[in-house]
């Protein structure tokens, strides 16, 4: 026979969970409402307590900086980007070029919720947030994108569609260097214009790509 003790025992730290789980997802929401309507610099966690109805020292128990929120905030944005990478590396598109700019076209999307271009910046690139772990994420992610290039590139050269003396990785850090220079660009640059980045960061990766080909 349960122990009715132990039982209500049980429920009470599972309420505490639900609790916990609750109180960490009003911070998020709130921390992605705020970096969303003011940007990332603009916002202070006393801003971020107050909107999320909990004390200040709460949100530091639960994610140590503002950082750290925003770094978790975007991991899982990153995730489904990278799924969806996954997902278009089994079925590739036959032509390479078309294949590698939907590849990268599925990477620039992440911006398309982030109007404040300050949140963007501090995690697109290594060294150039001010807080490590922005950092860690900004490197976890260079590696995931740098990657899925590769892969697809490797496909294309399986299907004979690539030269088979072209060094993968190589071209994978060229095409992703040209992304990723056209994309800080774009953030940095106040009156840097999205199709105008676009259309000269496709027509550059075309012909990288192109040169890669039979």
């Amino acid at each position: 026979m349960a122990n009715p003790l132990s039982q209500v025992a049980d429920m009470g730290t599972g309420l505490r969970q639900r609790q916990k789980i609750r109180r960490r997802s009003r911070i998020i929401a709130a921390g992605k409402t705020l970096f969303l309507n003011q940007g990332y610099s603009a916002t202070s966690m006393e801003a971020i307590a107050e909107l999320a109805e909990v004390g200040v020292a709460t949100v530091y128990n639960y994610f140590g900086s503002k950082g750290q929120l925003l770094a978790d905030i975007h991991k899982p944005d990153f995730e489904e980007l990278f799924t969806r990478g996954s997902i278009l590396l089994a079925n590739p598109p036959e032509d390479p070029v078309t294949g590698v700019l939907s590849l990268i076209d599925i990477y620039r999307h992440f911006q398309n919720d982030w109007e404040k271009k300050d949140a963007l910046l501090a995690v697109i690139g290594p060294g150039l947030s001010a807080e490590p772990v922005l950092d860690e994420l900004a490197a976890y992610t260079e590696r995931q994108v740098k990657q899925q290039i590769e892969d697809i590139i490797s496909l294309y050269q399986e299907q004979n569609l690539v030269r088979s003396s072209i060094d993968v990785t190589d071209a994978a850090t060229i095409i992703f260097f040209i992304f990723n220079q056209h994309f800080i660009e774009y953030v940095t640059q106040a009156d840097a214009e999205y199709e105008q980045m676009k259309q000269e960061m496709d027509r550059q990766i075309s012909f990288i790509v192109s040169a890669l080909l039979y």
